[in-house]
């Protein structure tokens, strides 16, 4: 026998292998684990952003409220109104006596001074208003203006949550704009110069809203923003309202906006025919009075219309949409035309009813859009006050006195038996029926179908002027589809059954008076980064 072939085995190295599946395993694991870690990383840092940004959204919308707090304050029907405040509407400029308005909103616990304006975070001090005032001849130093620069007042708690904590904004300033105050500051710390007309000479000249671009206004001229030189129509002030929020966990931001009063329109006479081919059915009585002589009635001493002027110019006893319906209320009128007092029958006795083409006077109240406008603005009021009504009525709960008149709009008709009384504004989107004594100081706006109707004879006297507007197609007592917003507005209407010794007079100051009810609207909004 040969030798016996020789085999060769190799060693098998389990433990080796089982080493490395350990190895891998760990890998993974650590991989994984940082993964998570990543992730839980990754979460809390958007779980940080997000509650950051959700804080800093709470501050600037808190300033914001802060600012709507104020100019809803300065409607004069408003709940603690800022408009029989000693600062309101003054002449008063910032930088001078009592030219700064603060109004504060401490949390329990809380002292809020902006006026110490070099004071610590925790009193919340106004370290912007040095930069705005820049270009004022008061020195501004690290402590705020000099003497009695600023008056303070409370928010209002009508305002407050009824539940939780309020709103964690600390202080409102107001103050009239003037021209060349600072817009912010720049990158490098100085402040930036703003002028509203471009002139860098007019430095403090107080600035005004003319309707439709600020202006600036000599100090001297113009002080509280008064009349356009040779024109009726007024410059109205403008008013810087700076706002300040900061939440508990320290996010702090400040929103400024810059507003001016919103105007109710002119209504050009005691009973305007606000569209095209009016319907007129004229009442008999040889008593009854239409007088479009301006004035305002010896009653309203104690109202809102104590401050208009005397001397206010004469309107026609009916206004007309165009001069075609000139010729058709006057067809009308001339049953009775002495009856109809005003431009072309100033003493009622020409024997031409007076009448005349007011449309110039309208401004938007020309089309259906700016009717819209209206209507929405006199009921945002009337809603502020609880007093909208969403259906017919045959009575209303405040219809207002002349002390304290009251914004009512009734979304359907009205319908008033044994009289009318009351103060204010009256807003009837339906049609509007008055029996009886009417007696009203203030507008009626008839305004959506456009329809009156007055009853009987009897007596009561209209102070102020009644607006009546169609805003459909169709021919009334049959309406068709809303108009469109550009267009005229349609057939107005209004039926006069037996006059009696009804006395409809023109009185406009209730128009000037009553736009210190509405809110007042914003030109400007911004927000100062510091």
């Amino acid at each position: 026998m040969g030798p016996k072939p020789i085999t060769l085995k190799s060693k098998n190295n389990a433990n080796s292998k089982r080493g490395f599946a350990l190895l891998i395993a760990i890998f993974i694991l650590l991989l994984l684990t940082a993964i998570g870690a990543g992730m839980v990383s990754l979460t809390n840092t958007d779980t940080s952003i997000s509650a950051n940004f959700r804080d800093e959204q709470s501050a600037y919308f808190a300033a914001k409220a802060g600012i709507e707090e104020v100019r809803d304050r300065f409607r004069s029907a408003a709940s603690n109104t800022l408009s029989t405040n000693s600062y309101f509407l003054t002449s008063n400029l910032p930088g001078g006596t009592n030219g700064v308005l603060y109004i504060t909103n401490p949390a329990t616990g809380d002292t809020v001074t902006p006026w110490v304006t070099n004071g610590a975070a925790t009193v919340y001090p106004d370290d912007e208003i040095c930069n705005e005032l820049a270009n004022t001849s008061t020195p501004c130093g690290g402590s705020g203006p000099t003497g009695s620069w600023y008056l303070t007042t409370s928010a209002s708690s009508a305002y407050a949550p009824t539940t939780g904590t309020k709103l964690p904004w600390k202080w409102v300033r107001i103050a009239a704009k003037t021209n060349l105050t600072s817009s912010g500051t720049s990158s490098g710390g100085s402040a930036q110069q703003a002028s509203v007309d471009g002139n860098l000479s007019d430095v403090n000249y107080r600035v005004c809203w003319n309707g439709a671009n600020e202006v600036a206004i000599s100090a001297t001229t113009y002080a509280s923003c008064g009349a356009y030189p040779a024109s009726p129509s007024p410059y109205l002030p403008v008013y810087v309202i700076t706002a300040m929020a900061q939440t508990p966990s320290g996010s702090r931001r400040m929103v400024q906006a810059e507003t001016t009063m919103t105007t109710f329109p002119s209504i050009p006479g005691p009973l305007v025919f606000d569209g095209p081919t009016p319907q007129f059915s004229t009442p008999s009585s040889n008593v009854f009075q239409v007088n479009a002589t301006n004035f305002s009635s010896p009653s309203n001493a104690n109202g809102p219309g104590a401050s208009c002027p005397t001397g206010q110019p004469s309107e026609y006893a009916l206004g007309a949409f165009d001069n075609a319906d000139v010729t058709t209320l006057q067809t009308d009128a001339n049953k009775r035309p002495n009856s109809y007092i005003g431009l072309g029958n100033p003493s009622g006795t020409t024997g031409t009813a007076s009448s005349g083409n007011v449309n110039s006077q309208l401004g938007s109240l020309t089309t259906v859009g700016g009717l819209d406008a209206l209507v929405s603005s006199v009921t945002l009021v009337a809603g502020n006050e609880g007093n909208v009504y969403t259906s017919s009525q045959t009575s209303l709960a405040h219809m207002g006195t002349i002390a304290s008149p009251q914004v009512n709009v009734v979304e359907g008709d009205l319908t008033l038996s044994g009289g009318l009384s009351g103060a204010g504004i009256l807003l009837v989107t339906g049609t509007l029926t008055m029996n009886g004594n009417p007696s009203y100081d203030g507008l009626i706006l008839v305004v959506g179908k456009g329809a009156v109707v007055k009853n009987g004879g009897g007596n009561g006297t209209v102070d102020g002027a009644m607006l009546v507007a169609n805003l459909y197609s169709g021919t009334p007592p049959t309406y068709g589809a809303l108009l469109p917003t550009t267009s005229a507005p349609g057939i107005p209407s209004v039926t006069w059954n037996g006059g009696g010794n009804v006395q409809w007079n023109y009185d406009s100051c209730w128009s000037t008076a009553m736009s210190q009810s509405l809110a007042w609207r914003i030109v400007a909004m911004r927000e100062i980064i510091r």
